[in-house]
Order: C-alpha cells, then sequence, then structure tokens
C-alpha cells in the first residue's frame, strides 16, 4: 500500500537523526561548547519536527480524501502529485471505488432528475407530507387543482382547503374518500388516497387525487339514460292498454256513426264490457301507482341507526328466520364466520332486510336438488368487514350482470326491480360497497365490505 519512495524518505530522515544525536554527543559534556550544542539541538529539534510534519502530511491527505468520500464530494481525484506516497496498484484500487461512487451518484441523481420530471407533469395531484408537517413534494397538478401557489407547510392548507387538510391529517394509510373542494369558485370533486412510508425516523405521507368530475358526469348521464329507458318501458306498458282499453270501451258506447248511444241502447254486454275494461285500467293505474311510490322509496334518502351487533346473531337469526323454506326446498344453509366472534358497526334493521332479500333471491336461483346457500364473514387485508353471501343457483348472465344494481331492472315476471337498487344505496350510505362475482363452480355471490 506505501510506497518505496515514502520509506526511504523515512529511513533517510531517521538516519539524519541518528546522525545529529552521535554528532551531538562529543559536545555534550563540554561547557565551552555551549553555542555548538544548541545548534545542534536546534537542529535535533527541527528534523524530528519535519519528519512528524512528512508523516502527518500524508495522513491528512488521506483524511481528506475520505472525507471528501464521506460528503459524496467524489470530484477529488487520487492522483500521483497529491498521493506520490502511495503504490500504483493502492492508488488504482482508491480510484476505482472512488469511480464507482461518481458512477452511483450521477445514477441516483438521473433517477432523481428522472421521477421529480415524472411527477410534477404527471395528471393526478401528488403531495408528500413528512412527520405531518412539512410538504416536500407538491407537484403542478396538485397546486392547479387546489389553486395554489407553492408552499412548504401543511398548515398553510387549514385556511384554504381545512376539509382537505382535516382529511390529510386525520386519515391513515390506506384512506379512499371522495371529497368536494372549493377551487376558483367553483367545487371540485376529489377521489383522494392516501398512503404511508417510514424511513428512519421520518414518516411520509404520499396524497394522491385527482378531479373526478368527468367521470361523475358520465355516470351520471349513463344513470340518467338507463333510468329513462325503464321508467319509459314501465310507463309505455301501463299507459299503451289503458289507451287501447279506453278507445274499446269509447267505441262500446257509439254507433256506426260513431255518435253516442242513448242509455236505451246499451245492452247488458256493454256495461259488462266496459265494467271489465274500468277494472282492467284501475289495475293499470294502481300498478303506476305502486312503481311511483317504489321511486320514492329508492330515491328517499336512508335514515341510519348504526349499532355494534355480532355477526353470528345476524347470520343464526337469518337461518331461524328461513328455517322453514330451507326445509321446503331442501336447501343447505352453512355459516361461516373468522373469528367467530366478528363484530361490525352498522345499522342492524338494514343489513338483516338486505340479507332476506339476498336469501329470497338464492332460493329463486336455485333449481337443483342439492341446493347450497352459504353466509361468511371476515375481516380483509384493509381491517374492513366483508360479509358474502353465495349460492349454486342458475348464476347471473354476463350480459346483466352490470344492470342488477339499476333501479327497477329486473328479470323476474312479478320483480320490482328494486331490491339490490336499495341494498346497494343503504350499503354507500354505510360507507361501503356490494358487488356481484361468479366463480368458475358456477357459485354466485354477492359480496359486502363495510
Amino acid at each position: 500500500m506505501i510506497s518505496k519512495k515514502f520509506y526511504i524518505n523515512i529511513i533517510i530522515r531517521i538516519a539524519l537523526l541518528l546522525a545529529t544525536c552521535f554528532a551531538f554527543l562529543p559536545f555534550l559534556l563540554n561547557p565551552e561548547r555551549l553555542f555548538t550544542n544548541i545548534s545542534i539541538l536546534i537542529l535535533l529539534i527541527l528534523q524530528i519536527t519535519l519528519l512528524f510534519r512528512y508523516i502527518n502530511k500524508f495522513n491528512r491527505d488521506i483524511f481528506e480524501f475520505f472525507s471528501n468520500l464521506k460528503t459524496n464530494d467524489v470530484s477529488f481525484a487520487f492522483h500521483d502529485k497529491a498521493f506520490p506516497n502511495i503504490t500504483a496498484k493502492f492508488r488504482d484500487e482508491i480510484n476505482f471505488i472512488r469511480k464507482q461512487l461518481f458512477d452511483t451518484r450521477e445514477l441516483i441523481e438521473i433517477q432523481q432528475s428522472y421521477f421529480k420530471t415524472v411527477i410534477q407533469n404527471a395528471q393526478t395531484g401528488i403531495i408528500t407530507v413528512r412527520n405531518n408537517t412539512k410538504i416536500d413534494i407538491i407537484n403542478k397538478t396538485a397546486l392547479r387543482l387546489l389553486n395554489l401557489k407553492p408552499i412548504s407547510l401543511l398548515e398553510t392548507l387549514k385556511e384554504s382547503h381545512p376539509a382537505f387538510y382535516n382529511l390529510i391529517n386525520q386519515s391513515s394509510a390506506g384512506t379512499e374518500k371522495l371529497i368536494n373542494i372549493k377551487s376558483d369558485n367553483k367545487t371540485i370533486p376529489l377521489s383522494v388516497r392516501i398512503t404511508e412510508i417510514k424511513q428512519k425516523k421520518n414518516a411520509f405521507k404520499i396524497i394522491s387525487f385527482q378531479d373526478i368530475q368527468s367521470e361523475l358526469d358520465e355516470k351520471e348521464l349513463d344513470s340518467w339514460q338507463k333510468l329513462i329507458l325503464v321508467l319509459t318501458h314501465e310507463i309505455n306498458n301501463t299507459v299503451s292498454p289503458i289507451t287501447s282499453l279506453a278507445n274499446s270501451i269509447e267505441k262500446l258506447l257509439q254507433d256506426k256513426t260513431q255518435n253516442t248511444i242513448s242509455a236505451n241502447e246499451i245492452t247488458d254486454d256493454i256495461l259488462k264490457k266496459t265494467h271489465d275494461g274500468l277494472h282492467i285500467i284501475s289495475q293499470r293505474g294502481e300498478g303506476l301507482t305502486r312503481f311511483v311510490n317504489n321511486y320514492k322509496n329508492i330515491s328517499t334518502q336512508k335514515k341510519l341507526h348504526i349499532e355494534k351487533f355480532k355477526i353470528a346473531e345476524l347470520y343464526y337469526n337469518l337461518e331461524l328466520l328461513m328455517k322453514k323454506k330451507l326445509e321446503e326446498k331442501k336447501i343447505t344453509l352453512n355459516i361461516n364466520i373468522k373469528p367467530f366472534d366478528l363484530d361490525v358497526n352498522a345499522d342492524k334493521k338494514y343489513i338483516e332486510q338486505i340479507f332476506i332479500n339476498l336469501i329470497k333471491n338464492a332460493f329463486d336461483a336455485i333449481h337443483t336438488n342439492v341446493g347450497i346457500i352459504e353466509l361468511k364473514a371476515f375481516k380483509n387485508d384493509n381491517k374492513k368487514i366483508v360479509l358474502v353471501i353465495s349460492d349454486n343457483g342458475c348464476g347471473i348472465v354476463d350480459d346483466i350482470q352490470n344492470k342488477i344494481f339499476v333501479p327497477f331492472f329486473t328479470t323476474k315476471t312479478n320483480g320490482s326491480g328494486i331490491g339490490l337498487s336499495l341494498a346497494k344505496q343503504i350499503i354507500r350510505l354505510h360507507g361501503g360497497s356490494i358487488e356481484a362475482s361468479l366463480n368458475e363452480d358456477n357459485k354466485t355471490s354477492f359480496i359486502i365490505e363495510l
């Protein structure tokens, strides 16, 4: 590691020191040679000082080089003139390490520049917050959506967007929420997602959000179109026969010249047909009234009574309630709850009604001699309660799977088409979700997440 030149210099300096010491001995006890003694002593001290300085200079150079490496200053070269006292092989190894550090630092800077460019130009708003106080990154989209200039503290959001500030400050990792903010004199609906990472002593929240107004408008338009189709269909089904019957009754009470017949000309047959027609009109009118009332039920905001209850209590009450029907149809009801004492905060009355409707739907779907309905409950990875009802019935046709939650859509002859719509509305009021799926075993499942 140390070059021969360095060792030779040290040996020469030590040899000179020894020579000076031996030269000093003859004069040491001679008081008449005081000046000579002092001169030789000074020379000795000077040689010792120069020796230490020579050694220390090499140590300082090495220390400075590694200090520069420690502070990532890889521009400090380990060249011949600066370090003449080490071997060429050792110098090459050090330079190789220096180059590796330089390349690594350059790669990190390129990656940081790349990710910074991607983040700044992303169409999603991105904010990173350190320890719930300092904002490290806030990209252009975030500033535009929030109508802000660059900020460095989370507290700054409190005045302009208090709801958004509270969501960031109080929410934990995995939070997904829709929130409305005021920006540039208009309300913007945002879909917000919060994740967390920890690095050493710092905790970072990464908040990503985007304007979903266009998606909501598209969904709203699609919902209206579907609803209008259903309303039009139902009203036409009611009004068309009423109009036809009214025309028929009108013709019964007209003569061949389309003039109204007299009371004497009204026969029992005409009266009977008129009565039957009016009866049908009355029934169709009542049907339309029921339809309107069903629409009122599905559009009225429900009030929830939230309480904590055991899921086992809910499921076994359902089993007792449906016991007679299960025996009649020879259907087995299996219950699987993990853990068995799992509980949930919800409106028990509404959740029970949803499951009653889903079990009745399962009854209608099962046409096999070995009918099975399964009720399951567990906690998912996001710590949310999942309630599942499955059956081995005829399943849901792919063409209608995306329509089953549309109000008034039904495949049953006497169905109202509001059961699943109401279920979805109630679950959404709980802040949860409900979806239908068909697995490989042809089992239909309704999955509720609360």
